[in-house]
């Protein structure tokens, strides 16, 4: 049984994205070459959703002007919290601690 959705109300990953952008460039900005690609890649049949022409150009638009795709920006973001030692979290928590006293539990301070 078919169930029609708007492609709106489609979570698109950053896999998706970086794919249409990199297909776009390929196939000389053609969003219809760029759309028959991704069906192909992700195996969609017929009547399946695809971005449209618009939400197409929006995401080559996006990634001119940032130079970044959404998995740039995940693998970025996974560098800070990397970033993050056991002595901040530490700190962090006795704080916590301190801020809502629920915890009997003292530990000595960090030096």
């Amino acid at each position: 049984m078919y169930v029609p959705f708007s492609v709106y109300t489609m979570a698109w990953l950053g896999e998706h994205r970086a794919f249409i952008v990199e297909e776009f460039i390929k196939n000389g900005g053609s969003p219809v070459a760029t759309q028959r690609a991704f069906c192909i890649r992700f195996a969609l049949r017929r009547r399946e959703a695809v971005p449209d022409k618009k939400t197409i150009y929006s995401w080559v638009s996006n990634f001119r002007q940032t130079g970044q795709t959404l998995e740039t920006l995940k693998e970025a973001i996974g560098q800070e919290v990397a970033a993050i030692t056991p002595e901040i979290v530490l700190i962090v928590m006795d704080k916590y601690r301190e801020a809502t006293s629920v915890y009997q539990y003292s530990r000595p301070p960090l030096e």
